[in-house]
């Protein structure tokens, strides 16, 4: 028998400064003496955002969310069409190096990925593939690992380009971008271009900060990534424009359907017309010779004289 256990201080509405789940928390399963099983929801700890476990429930700010959602999103279709480039979001990576235990990144681009298992652990070693570009958003609970540990970690897990999403230690800074390349010992300032775009290249995109969000951008035309608020907006419009393409075309049909009714109904009449006229033709013909066959008998009978009266 199972039973759920949930500390009181989870709905005593206490400060967030001293809440236990400030950072979030997981579910354990604990076998009692007398064997019943209680799944215990314990809070998690800084420590736990480095090193999560599946399952983990972490608590995030809806700024967060929001530049995740997009970042994610935006990346998963940029790759839809490549079988072979595997994009995760919050998802638990098993690097495969020695001394690294399994990280959460926010998103992390893997190139030439041969067995994605689609598992909630992604097990570099097993699974294969080019960890290209990682891009951790920032919270005030985790901006110090993303600023720190996760760097070095990053490094030696063969990360290509590291990219932090930051708003300051508070969460209530303008957004900025801080990135990262690969040099041949640590990490390299990542220096942005004349607009204050990062080059996420081999990846074919490039970032920025554009009212106070982050977003990506083409890096061959400069045209910038849709979030899912605009791709709506776009399929919206698509499928209107694609109802009044079909209205006209319908229109058109009916159009050319009332056409051809009406050019085989002339036609008929034509046609109806041509034999009445053939008819009447034919009837004046036969009326002709009926008449000249009288005109010419009459001409042929015998004259008679007339008779000279008698005297009375």
């Amino acid at each position: 028998m199972e039973q759920a256990v949930r500390p009181e201080t989870r709905r005593s509405g206490v400060a967030e400064a001293d809440d236990p789940f400030r950072y979030g928390w997981r579910y354990v399963r604990r076998t009692q003496p007398d064997g019943t099983v209680v799944i215990e929801e314990i809070p998690l700890t800084r420590n736990d955002l480095l090193y999560p476990e599946e399952g983990d429930f972490v608590v995030q700010e809806p700024w967060h969310t929001q530049a995740f959602t997009y970042c994610y999103s935006a990346l998963t279709a940029w790759f839809a069409a490549q079988s072979n480039v595997v994009v995760l979001g919050d998802c638990r990576v098993d690097w495969g190096v020695p001394g690294i235990r399994p990280l959460e990144p926010d998103i992390v681009v893997l190139y030439e990925v041969p067995h994605w298992l689609r598992q909630a652990t992604f097990h570099l070693a097993g699974e294969g593939g080019t960890p290209v570009l990682v891009v951790e958003i920032a919270s005030p609970s985790t901006r110090d690992n993303d600023l720190g540990i996760k760097r070095a970690f990053y490094y030696q897990a063969g990360v290509q380009k590291y990219v932090i999403v930051d708003r300051g230690p508070e969460g209530e800074d303008p957004v900025r971008l801080l990135g990262y390349q690969r040099g041949p010992t640590d990490w390299l300032p990542l220096p942005p271009d004349a607009q204050g775009r990062l080059d996420l290249a081999p990846v074919g995109l490039s970032m920025g900060i554009e009212d106070d969000r982050p977003w990506f951008y083409d890096a061959v035309t400069g045209v910038r990534e849709p979030d899912r608020p605009e791709w709506r907006q776009t399929l919206a419009e698509a499928s209107e424009r694609a109802q009044d393409a079909e209205a006209r075309a319908q229109d058109a049909e009916v159009r050319a359907q009332d056409a051809a009714t009406r050019a085989t109904r002339a036609e008929a009449r034509a046609q109806v017309e041509a034999q009445t006229r053939i008819a009447l033709e034919a009837r004046v013909r036969a009326l002709e010779e009926q008449l000249q066959r009288q005109t010419g008998d009459d001409a042929h009978s015998p004259s008679v004289e007339p008779q000279a009266e008698e005297p009375s």
